[in-house]
């Protein structure tokens, strides 16, 4: 589907205009003028170019690399790791440049018809920035996002969510902005799939993992329905998001089982193309 316009999106939560202000200096002007030459980069040169940024963390600067080898060989001990970390992080490089060059991607979009007031559970999946972009396009999101600890960082995500309709429920924002949400119709989005420090041990792929119960807790006071969000590269400049409703119906009351079910829908999606998912994190541990 064609992406409509964007919609405007109510002010970020809590309101901090400060947050957002992108600082000075001579590191904000190089990561501007970074910013500013990826925009006119073709495409295909820029596949060539994550490439040998892939292929220089493999071999050369491996930040996190054991982390992500650990993590794919405890969850999916026959992918290859030499296969699919590098293509992971060509991916990670090549999706920022396209969010760079966000209206000129080809982004098709499935499921979202009829969909309001729903819980969405979305996740680090294919270049989920961009995603998040088409996501708001096709109909209203609100997300918990966790603040970048880089100002200039989060000065430029959130330009760019602004311009694009995304209502963000920044670090701080409390449920009661979530429900607020849900009560007008908007499609509040969790990311559920990174450690959560507070969150209890539940299961995924067969070992438990801290993981935030908000959605389940959102799902049994407001009872709405929970959806599957998930995004992947069908090519240079080209991606697809889909949507699927999640069956609860055996775990409903129960926050832990509900959890356990939205950790299966993200397992199923990881399986299912490995290279696409972020495997730099301390997910486990």
């Amino acid at each position: 589907m064609t992406l409509p316009p964007p919609r405007p999106a109510p002010p970020a939560e809590p309101l901090d205009p400060a947050r957002d202000a992108a600082p000075s200096g001579v590191g904000a002007a190089l990561l501007n003028a970074a910013a500013a030459l990826a925009s006119f980069v073709p495409l295909p040169v820029a596949s060539a170019a994550a490439w040998l940024v892939a292929w220089a963390w493999w071999w050369g600067a491996p930040i996190r690399k054991r982390v992500a080898v650990h993590n794919l060989a405890r969850s999916l001990p026959e992918a290859p790791p030499r296969r699919v970390l590098p293509r992971m992080m060509h991916d990670l490089v090549l999706g920022y440049v396209e969010l760079v060059q966000f209206d000129r991607v080809a982004v098709e979009v499935t499921g979202t018809e009829g969909v309001a007031g729903a819980i969405v559970l979305a996740g680090h999946g294919g270049a989920w920035d961009l995603a998040l972009l088409a996501w708001s396009r096709t109909f209203p999101v609100s997300i918990f996002l966790r603040t970048p600890k880089s100002r200039w960082v989060q000065a430029w995500l959130a330009r760019h969510r602004d311009a694009h309709g995304v209502h963000r429920l920044e670090t701080g924002a409390g449920m009661s902005a979530a429900y607020a949400a849900l009560a007008a119709g908007r499609n509040v989005f969790f990311v559920q799939d990174q450690r959560h420090n507070r969150g209890p041990g539940v299961p995924f792929f067969g070992c438990e993992a801290r993981t935030s119960l908000g959605a389940a807790v959102a799902h049994r006071k407001t009872g709405a329905p929970i959806y599957g969000a998930w995004q992947w590269r069908e090519g240079t400049g080209r991606h697809r998001l889909h949507l699927e409703r999640l069956d609860v119906a055996g775990a409903e009351g129960d926050d832990l089982a509900v959890t356990a079910a939205i950790n299966q829908f993200y397992a199923r999606q990881i399986a299912a193309r490995p290279h696409g998912w972020l495997w730099l994190h301390e997910r486990w541990k």
